[in-house]
C-alpha cells in the first residue's frame, strides 16, 4: 500500500514537472523573443541617432566653410 503511494506521488510529480515545463517553456521563449526586438528596436534608434549626428556635422562644416569664404571675401576688401 505504500508502495502504491510512493509511485503514485512520484508519478504525480512527474506529471506536474512535466506540466509545469510545457507551460513555462513558451512564456520563456515569448520572453526571449521580447527582449530581441526591444534590442532591435533600440538598434535601429541608435542607428537614427548616428546619422543625425553625421548630418548635424555636415551642417556645421557648411557653416564653417561659409564663414571661412565670408572671412576670406572681407580680407580682400581690407587688403585692397
Amino acid at each position: 500500500m505504500i508502495g502504491i503511494l510512493i509511485i503514485a506521488g512520484i508519478v504525480l510529480i512527474s506529471i506536474t514537472g512535466i506540466i509545469s515545463g510545457a507551460l513555462i517553456a513558451p512564456a520563456i521563449q515569448e520572453n526571449a523573443n521580447l527582449k530581441r526586438i526591444k534590442l532591435e528596436e533600440e538598434t535601429k534608434k541608435l542607428q537614427y541617432q548616428k546619422e543625425m549626428l553625421e548630418l548635424e556635422l555636415k551642417k556645421e562644416e557648411l557653416q564653417l566653410r561659409r564663414l571661412e569664404a565670408e572671412s576670406k571675401h572681407y580680407d580682400r576688401l581690407i587688403s585692397e
